[in-house]
């Protein structure tokens, strides 16, 4: 079907809000071919340039190598067509095609030099510094065993000048590292990569922590190895374009002992192989694997049992430790044998068979979270913690691998209680993946519900929420199968649903949840839970198409003979976000009638011993009476008092926009004789929203000393006044 040339560019602007994945790549091809067919060359240019991004970005580097082929033809042909920045952009991304070119076994090697020629002699031309060049040409060296040239490139790169195209301050030493780490030079490479691993880009500083691990320990600094592996591993575990810097990770484990805790990075991390971003990284990832599994075989765990957590539809079948050490050997070698057959030697296979043989380095270092070494007197509820450390090890050493896994989860509760949250995420986790393994199903879910709120308290709410929507759905990867219904040993479904509400921020998703949330409490005669669920479900951004069923719902909440029990703030605050929700449908006068609802159960006397949010007895008077009421700790404002605000300066700016100034100025002097809270208040900006639309009223009237004062005291400029369209919601 063809497009209008309007209809490509809105398709084009859709695609920027899409998460990275096949359905964004199909969409920008989409628009390209559409951008081509109408002949919108600079567009097109334009599609395919942000496009090599988010695919080198998402891990379809052929795809990116395809988008960024046609903009390099076409900028030949016509450079003048493409504006100045159009020269810079092409040869910074080149840099990404010949670092991602020499991972395919099936592109000739002659290719990438043929890109490295090219590069060189356009940056040249253009004046530019060789020292991006120089490290490109460096990794393809290191990469097919020209160990001497590799080393060559490199003296040459430190020797010359960095400009605007050389790679930032943390993937330069990234690289360097490597380098020096196949020439043997680890001190080096310890003594270049520490600076970096404070920097910071979409690469860092995980890329720079995981390179310099193996150095660390082969070097002796356990501790420093322990700590880049922790750090970098927290950034990689979820993004399967780490799977390279993953492979690392698992080598780390071999190398000091930890192989159990690479077989939960083997079981967590199989299924990246199936879209591994390179085949490059897939046999580095393989190969590693077969490193901690071999380990493990030696230690007599070759019948150990292996169980995979389901990922986008599939899950590898069960299989004990010696199977899949035999799978993925294979793998790897055939991976080797394509890359030695490209580059005419035999470095990838050999540099491939010395990691599958790789074994323990030096003396353990204690990197679980169950290791008691890794757990000292000094720290936070060290006297509850170790005795529970210490109950799994016994049990573990006993075979009793239930109570073990039960106490795992204590610990993790245990640490989380006493704010070390990033230990009892890992706790959390390794219990999960432990209970998983046993088959015990509710202490799993229980557990997925702590590692939620580990999560959670460690400010990684998108994480947090994962986990959390994976127990009340049943997603792939969460070890259960689909659900509805309540969830054994979990608090009741709705409590859940409006949590994840809460996780999610904003967006149709948090509103259908604490929707869904809000009807459970319904069905369980809970309204004030009911009543603040739809509040929040309202007030997040819900999907146009289900607003008019959520202001159903509320009428309906709210007419209820059982509201008029619940606390005055979830009737109101329920009002108020209908109001809001009202008003940005342009249904202003539904609106204004909501806030004047609020605003009357806010000001009417409130019956002695009422309930209020807080389960206390109100004494009786009103809130618009006790309007300068604070907190018990007299910290801030009373919750009714700051909605009593919020609602008087919606009144008065949507009763100014309905032609009822009167009313408006009422309502906004009404606003600001509620007392604000402290400087760093939110209701200042409240009552600024209602010192604008006093002002403006005053001016209207002649009042202009008022109006004045008013504009001086709440700081109102004369662009603020002239830029006031409506309420700010």
């Amino acid at each position: 079907m063809s497009r209008t040339e309007q209809q490509v560019r809105e398709l084009y602007r859709t695609t920027f809000a899409m998460p990275k994945g096949p359905a964004k790549f199909a969409a920008l091809e989409e628009v390209m071919r559409h951008a081509d067919a109408l002949g919108l060359v600079e567009f097109a240019f334009d599609v395919r340039m942000n496009a090599t991004s988010v695919f080198q970005h998402g891990w379809v580097p052929a795809k990116a190598f395809l988008a960024y082929s046609w903009c390099l033809a076409a900028y030949d042909r016509e450079p003048e067509r493409f504006g100045a920045g159009a020269e810079h952009r092409l040869l910074w991304n080149i840099k990404w095609m010949i670092y991602s070119v020499h991972q395919f076994p099936e592109i000739p090697l002659g290719r990438a030099h043929d890109l490295l020629d090219d590069m060189e002699r356009r940056y040249r031309r253009g004046g530019h510094s060789m020292h991006a060049v120089l490290q490109h040409r460096g990794l393809i060296a290191e990469s097919v065993g020209e160990l001497d040239r590799a080393q060559d490139f490199y003296e040459q790169m430190s020797r010359t000048r960095r400009d605007g195209l050389s790679d930032c301050s943390g993937c330069v030493p990234s690289s360097q590292v490597r380098t020096l780490v196949a020439l043997g030079r680890d001190e080096e490479a310890i003594r270049i990569g520490e600076p970096a691993r404070t920097s910071g880009c979409s690469e860092q500083p995980q890329w720079i922590n995981s390179e310099l691990l193996l150095p660390y320990v082969r070097a002796g600094r356990g501790a420093q190895a322990v700590e880049a592996h922790r750090t970098a591993y927290r950034r990689i575990r979820d993004n399967p374009h780490h799977l390279a810097e993953l492979a690392l990770h698992l080598l780390f484990c071999v190398h000091t002992g930890n192989a159990l805790r690479g077989l939960d990075l083997v079981e967590r991390h199989l299924s990246w192989l199936d879209d591994a971003r390179t085949p490059l990284a897939e046999g580095e990832f393989a190969a590693a694997a077969v490193a901690v599994l071999s380990e493990l075989e030696r230690h007599g765990e070759g019948g150990r049992t292996l169980r995979f957590p389901t990922a986008k539809g599939r899950r590898h079948p069960d299989v004990t430790v010696a199977e899949l050490a035999v799978e993925l050997r294979e793998r790897a070698r055939g991976i080797a044998a394509r890359f030695d057959t490209r580059n005419g030697n035999d470095h990838q296979s050999t540099r491939l068979g010395r990691w599958m043989a790789a074994g323990p380095i030096g003396e353990p270092l204690p990197l679980s979270v169950f290791s008691t070494a890794a757990h000292t007197d000094s720290e936070p509820g060290a006297e509850r913690v170790r005795p529970l450390v210490e109950r799994v090890a016994a049990a573990t050493a006993a075979g009793d691998l239930a109570t073990a896994a039960r106490t795992r989860v204590a610990v993790a509760e245990a640490l989380l209680e006493v704010k070390r949250t990033q230990e009892a995420q890992e706790a959390a986790e390794e219990a999960v993946r432990e209970l998983d393994r046993l088959g015990m199903t509710e202490d799993a879910d229980r557990c997925r519900l702590l590692l939620a709120h580990a999560y959670a308290d460690g400010r990684l709410r998108r994480e947090a929420a994962r986990h959390l929507r994976s127990l009340l759905d049943g997603e792939p990867g969460s070890g259960t199968g689909s659900r509805t219904g309540e969830i054994p040993g979990l608090p009741p479904r709705p409590e859940l649903e409006d949590l994840l509400g809460r996780w999610l921020g904003y967006g149709p998703e948090a509103s259908r949840r604490h929707a869904a949330a809000a009807r459970g409490f319904a069905a369980a005669g809970r309204t004030a839970e009911r009543l603040a669920a739809l509040r929040r479900a309202l007030s997040c951004r819900p999907d146009p198409a289900t607003v008019g069923a959520l202001l159903a719902d509320a009428e309906a909440a709210l007419a209820g003979a059982e509201a008029t029990a619940a606390p005055v703030e979830d009737r109101a605050g329920l009002r108020f976000a209908c109001a809001r929700v009202l008003y940005a449908e342009g249904r202003t006068e539904e609106a204004a009638g909501q806030l004047e609802a609020a605003r009357a159960l806010l000001t009417a006397p409130t019956p002695v011993g009422a309930a209020t949010r807080d389960g206390a007895a109100d004494a009786g008077g009103g809130r618009a009476a006790a309007a300068g009421r604070q907190t018990t700790d007299g910290t801030g404002l009373d919750e009714a008092v700051r909605l009593l605000g919020d609602v008087l300066a919606g009144l008065a700016s949507i009763r100014l926009l309905l032609g009822a100034p009167d009313a408006a100025e009422e309502a906004a002097r009404a606003a600001l004789d509620v007392p604000a809270g402290g400087e760093d208040d939110p209701w200042d900006e409240t009552a600024w929203h209602a010192a604008v639309v006093l002002v403006r009223i005053l001016r209207a009237r002649g009042a202009t000393a008022e109006a004045e004062r008013v504009t001086a005291e709440y700081e109102v400029t004369e662009d603020e006044l002239e830029a006031w369209t409506g309420w700010e919601n």
